[in-house]
C-alpha cells in the first residue's frame, strides 16, 4: 500500500505535534504542573495525535489491520477534550488573578463541573468505540459515543459560557492577563469546527464523514488545520505569560517579577 492523501495528513502531524509536544512540556515545566495552569492537557493532546498519526502511517505496511485504525479512531476521539481543558485551566488563571486582584472569584464547582462534564464526554465516546472494534461497529458507532458527542457539544457551550463570564470581571484582570481571554476567544471558533466535525462524523456518517475513512479533504479542514490553529494560539499565548508567584516560592528563588506581574510585562515588552 503506498502513501496516500490521508497518510500525507498524518505525516503532517508528525511534523507539527512532535515540537508541539516539546513546547508544552516546556511550557508545563515553566509554568508547574497547577491544575489551573492548562498546559498539561496540551502535552497529553500532542502525545494523542503523535499516536495516531503513528498508527495511520502503520497502515502503509499493514492495511488490513484493523486494530490500527480502530486505535486511530480513538485517539482522534481523545483530542476535544485535552483542547477544551486547556482553554479552562487557561480561564482558572484568569479567574484566580481576578481574584488576587479583588478577592472574588467563580465559585470552586464551576471549573470542576466543566472538567468532569469534558472527561465524561470523552470516556463516552472511547467506551462506544471499544464496545464493538469492527468495521461494522465504527460504521454504526455505538450509542455512548453518540452521547458523548452530544456532551462534547455541551462542554463547548458551557466553555463558552466560562469566557463570558471571566470577561465580564476583566476589570479585575492583572496587567498582562487579559490575553488569555483573548486567546480563547480566538480559539473557541476553531474548537467549534471541531466539534461540528466530530458530530457529522457519528451522527451522519457517509462516504465524506466516517470514522474509519473519512474524506481526507475534509478531514484536514475541518479537523487537522483548526487543531494545529488552536494548539499554536495557546502555546503562543503560553511563552507570554508571566510565572506564577508560587511556583517560584516553592522552589526557594527569589521571583521579584513573579510578584509583580505588571513589571514583568512591561519590562518583557509586552501590552495587557
Amino acid at each position: 500500500m503506498g502513501v496516500t492523501y490521508r497518510h500525507g495528513i498524518s505525516i503532517l502531524q508528525e511534523v507539527v505535534y512532535v515540537p508541539a509536544l516539546c513546547t508544552a512540556a516546556f511550557l508545563v515545566y515553566r509554568h508547574g504542573l497547577r491544575k489551573n495552569s492548562g498546559f498539561l492537557f496540551l502535552v497529553i493532546f500532542a502525545l494523542a495525535r503523535i499516536i495516531g498519526a503513528s498508527c495511520d502511517l502503520a497502515t502503509i505496511n499493514d492495511p488490513s489491520n484493523t486494530n490500527l485504525f480502530t486505535a486511530a479512531a480513538i485517539c482522534s476521539s481523545i483530542g476535544l477534550s485535552p483542547l477544551m481543558l486547556a482553554c479552562s485551566g487557561l480561564l482558572s488563571r484568569a479567574d484566580q488573578s481576578i481574584k488576587r486582584m479583588t478577592g472574588q472569584a467563580l465559585p470552586l464547582p464551576t471549573f470542576t463541573a466543566f472538567r468532569l462534564l469534558t472527561v465524561a464526554a470523552m470516556v463516552l465516546a472511547i467506551v462506544g468505540i471499544t464496545s464493538n472494534m469492527t468495521v461494522q461497529g465504527m460504521q454504526n458507532p455505538a450509542s455512548e459515543t453518540k452521547i458523548g458527542m452530544i456532551l462534547y457539544v455541551v462542554s463547548w457551550a458551557a466553555l463558552l459560557g466560562l469566557l463570558l463570564l471571566v470577561t465580564s470581571r476583566c476589570r479585575g484582570l492583572e496587567s498582562g492577563e487579559k490575553r488569555i481571554l483573548v486567546a480563547v476567544a480566538a480559539a473557541l471558533p476553531f474548537i467549534l469546527i471541531r466539534v461540528i466535525y466530530a458530530c457529522l462524523i457519528i451522527f451522519l456518517h457517509n462516504s465524506t464523514f466516517s470514522l474509519l475513512s473519512p474524506d481526507p479533504t475534509a478531514l484536514l479542514c475541518m479537523n487537522v488545520l483548526e487543531e494545529i490553529v488552536v494548539v499554536a494560539i495557546l502555546l503562543g499565548v503560553g511563552f507570554t505569560l508571566a510565572v506564577r508567584v508560587e511556583r517560584q516560592e516553592k522552589s526557594g528563588i527569589e521571583a521579584p517579577l513573579a510578584q509583580q506581574p505588571q513589571q514583568y510585562y512591561q519590562q518583557s515588552g509586552y501590552q495587557a
